[in-house]
């Protein structure tokens, strides 16, 4: 019954042939721009018809049973109902217009990052203005909209985990760097910094970097070089500030001397190094890699707090924590009704109520999309207010982001 579930919801019907007990999804308009106060409500009473009617030419339903269905049907005379799909424009305008972009920024970023890998591994000199470019775009479409940039680094691929881990490093560094208050000098060298933070990684040899096992100790000193490896391959690029480079350098060293490979203590370190140092953090326990499984944002906020203090700087891991949310842009979460869908925005002023894209049905089947936003207290055709359950891991229940971007799923007006 799973495929005929989803079938029957957001069936498009005229509003004179609405009727009482139906459950109205969607409207013909943002419902900003309605007088209706909930996102998706029955229809109880001959007022909620009339102002429907009087509102609408036309309204999205969700039917509950077959048998419904069947009764609209012969209410209408057997007329056959449009089942296009729609999503607000309001709801997703700025995502929706940054994202093109961004997207295509994604691309270009990631292509540029792995040939920069490749191009130290066969000990070639890789040209900084790319970098650079690139960095800039990132910085300008994050002034414009974060949550675009955001919402594509949780593309994450296990194989390709070193270069992709820079990019999002670097996306996440500049956003939070925005959060701070960083002007775009100062977002364009923490950007930059971060992208390039493990160029030494390159220098590792690959049965040490991508062992599936648990390192050795003396293969862990190796490993631990590759903080170094990368201050010698920056330290030449002339057209490279000192704290750009330092970056590389420090993005491992911790604010109680623990750290590697200088030992620094906190007053030693720079601000752009401990901001590298928590998102590279976040980053690493929240991705997919050969040797471990990715865990859930609030694991990874565990071990930042934990470690607060002592590996990361306190008051820059509270803000990042206090930044990302609970519910961080592209999460995969499950609501309390059973669907499972990505986060695609976080409203600052309340954080455990963000913007949700639905992409399965209450059974987890693939193929239903609805937008909810539960600040607005978007109800399920049930009559329950839409809650989320928990959050998943990224890539749980097969939602590929980067499979939603090309479908163009969240592309459409």
């Amino acid at each position: 019954m799973s495929g005929q579930y989803s079938y029957l919801k957001k069936v498009q019907i005229k509003a004179h042939n609405l009727r009482l007990g139906m459950y109205v999804a969607e409207l013909d308009k943002p419902w900003d721009e309605s007088p209706f106060t909930f996102q998706g409500f029955p229809i109880n009473d001959t007022d909620t018809l009339n102002a429907i009617q009087e509102e609408c030419d036309w309204v999205y339903v969700d039917f509950q049973s077959e048998k419904a269905y069947k009764t609209y049907l012969q209410s209408v005379e057997g007329q056959a109902p449009s089942q296009k799909k729609t999503y607000r424009r309001t709801e997703l305008e700025a995502l929706q217009e940054e994202l093109p972009r961004a997207q295509k920024n994604f691309n270009s970023s990631s292509k540029m990052v792995k040939n920069i890998m490749q191009k130290i591994i066969a000990e070639e000199e890789f040209e900084l203005e790319p970098v650079q470019n690139t960095v800039e775009e990132c910085v300008d479409s994050i002034l414009h909209n974060p949550d675009a940039l955001m919402l594509l680094s949780n593309i994450k691929n296990a194989d390709e985990y070193t270069a992709e881990h820079c990019l999002r490093v670097s996306i996440m560094s500049i956003a939070f760097g925005k959060y701070l208050g960083m002007s775009k000098e100062e977002l364009q060298c923490v950007g930059i910094g971060a992208m390039l933070h493990d160029v030494g990684k390159m220098k590792i040899p690959e049965k040490i970097l991508n062992k599936p096992g648990k390192l050795s100790p003396a293969e862990f000193c190796v490993m631990q070089d590759h903080a170094v490896e990368g201050y010698k391959i920056l330290k030449n690029k002339k057209l490279l500030s000192p704290g750009v480079i330092d970056i590389a350098h420090s993005h491992h060293e911790k604010i109680d001397g623990s750290g590697y490979p200088r030992g620094l203590l906190a007053h030693q370190i720079s601000r752009y190094a401990k901001i590298v140092t928590v998102v590279d953090t976040f980053d690493a326990i929240t991705s997919e890699r050969v040797y471990s499984r990715a865990e859930t944002p609030s694991q990874a906020f565990k071990v930042l707090t934990e470690n607060s203090g002592t590996q990361f700087d306190k008051t820059i891991a509270k803000e990042f924590i206090k930044w990302m949310g609970v519910y961080p842009v592209g999460s995969i979460v499950e609501m309390q009704t059973g669907e499972v869908g990505v986060v695609i925005r976080v409203h600052q002023e309340q954080k455990l109520k963000p913007r949700v894209l639905l992409v399965t049905d209450e059974e987890k089947v693939k193929g239903f999309q609805k937008v909810v936003d539960l600040a607005r207290m978007t109800v399920h055709s049930s009559g329950e207010a839409y809650q989320i359950k928990t959050v998943h891991p990224n890539g749980s229940f097969d939602i590929d982001i980067q499979q939603l971007v090309q479908q163009g799923l969240l592309l459409r007006r």
